[in-house]
């Protein structure tokens, strides 16, 4: 008789479209072939088009979307209940709010479920718990963490290298050298790439450029004015927003360039095109093979500040815009280089691994030495009840 799958319950802070969720979703679907069964909850998506519901469907992946709870007792009370139905042997949280303290406090008290947290931001938060076997993203912060007494393991975002790929060698051409942007469009972190993107295309007004903007949020209002107003003054249609998708697959394979950080980036390169990485300040930078090695130590990334990002990022278009053969020549390196580094199945075994450290790793003497940490919440607790009265 085969062995039952030991049950994961899966938090994340978000149901919306997001590299991080994805992510989430496309490991919960690579780790079943490997003895674990992945229920996923989170709250429940604010908007009205494509959500993550969306492609967890598509994979065959369960997700319970719920209310979100006032307050962190409430939230604990929920998690303890999901993980109680699902029989969860192991909990699972993205990120580092919502579910971290609830599952410390709730489903995971008194090490009676061990657990293990994902963080796929840039920096962490002195509130993670630091005895529970944790996950980075970056390399830096796998060093940043080398004295933290819990297990620390870097797995990059993954990518499904089956599903990422070229296209079809007799696809058609576009009739532009196409630039695509997959990103959320919100003010932190994302928007100034965007409007960088918008800059570099009116700046090369004599190079017959197309830029194709997928997603959605709350910066993209203001985007698309400025994306109208650039097409007003090149009098074409120059810049093009999208919408949210779902599946940005055949955005990805219709680019002659990706432009973009993080998940989006490595997404990219599986795709097999020249990438420009940019940063949320208005670095960017095009990989190559000279490069790609400290690019992907940032997962394509900089927190880097530029004065005038659109011209450094016209700058590194020159590059590529009117050289058809670099960007083939890049476009096969991207490929190589996403299959070494991040493909979506070494990844997932890289996972099962931490799960089987925190079965046999994670206990009451682990919970009981995070409560510093818990305490240390108290005083920022006070000052922001002080301030809210």
């Amino acid at each position: 008789m085969a062995a039952r799958p030991r049950v994961v319950l899966v938090h994340l802070n978000s149901l919306e479209l997001g590299g991080t969720q994805i992510n989430a979703v496309d490991l919960a679907a690579a780790v079943v072939p490997l003895g674990f069964e992945s229920h996923l909850i989170g709250p429940e998506p604010t908007g009205t088009g494509a959500s993550l519901l969306d492609v967890a469907a598509e994979r065959g992946v369960r997700v319970t979307p719920f209310r979100e709870p006032p307050t962190a007792l409430a939230y604990s009370r929920v998690l303890r209940q999901r993980a109680d139905q699902v029989g969860a042997d192991l909990l699972h949280a993205y990120g580092t709010w919502g579910a971290a303290r609830a599952f410390y406090w709730g489903p995971s008290r008194f090490a009676r479920r061990p657990w293990v947290q994902t963080m796929y931001e840039m920096e962490l938060h002195h509130s993670v718990h630091r005895h529970h076997p944790l996950i980075v993203g970056t390399e830096y912060l796998l060093e940043e963490c080398e004295n933290r007494p819990g297990p620390t393991v870097l797995i990059s975002p993954p990518v499904d290298m089956l599903r990422d790929r070229p296209r079809p060698a007799d696809a058609p051409p576009n009739e532009h050298v196409t630039l695509v942007i997959v990103s959320r469009l919100e003010e932190d972190m994302k928007s100034v790439p965007v409007e960088a993107a918008i800059g570099a295309v009116r700046q090369l007004t004599d190079h017959d450029l197309v830029l194709e903007i997928v997603g959605t949020g709350a910066a993209e209002p203001r985007l698309r004015i400025l994306g109208e107003k650039a097409n007003a003054d090149l009098g074409r249609e120059a810049v093009r927003f999208l919408g949210a998708m779902s599946d940005p697959r055949p955005a990805y394979s219709r680019a002659d360039i990706v432009l973009g950080m993080g998940g989006s980036a490595a997404r990219g390169l599986a795709h097999g095109k020249p990438l420009v990485v940019q940063g949320e300040s208005g670095f960017s930078a095009v990989l190559e093979p000279d490069n790609a090695a400290l690019l992907a130590r940032s997962s394509y990334w900089s927190p880097d500040h530029v004065s005038q990002p659109e011209a450094l990022l016209a700058r590194n278009l020159l590059t590529l815009v009117d050289d058809e053969d670099r960007r083939r020549r890049l476009g096969e390196f991207s490929r190589t280089f996403a299959e070494q580094r991040f493909g979506l199945t070494a990844m997932a075994e890289k996972l099962v691994a931490v799960y089987e450290t925190a079965l046999t790793s994670y206990t009451a003497r682990s919970w009981w030495s995070d409560l510093p940490v818990e305490a240390r919440r108290v005083p920022d607790k006070l000052v922001r009840t002080v301030r809210g009265r």
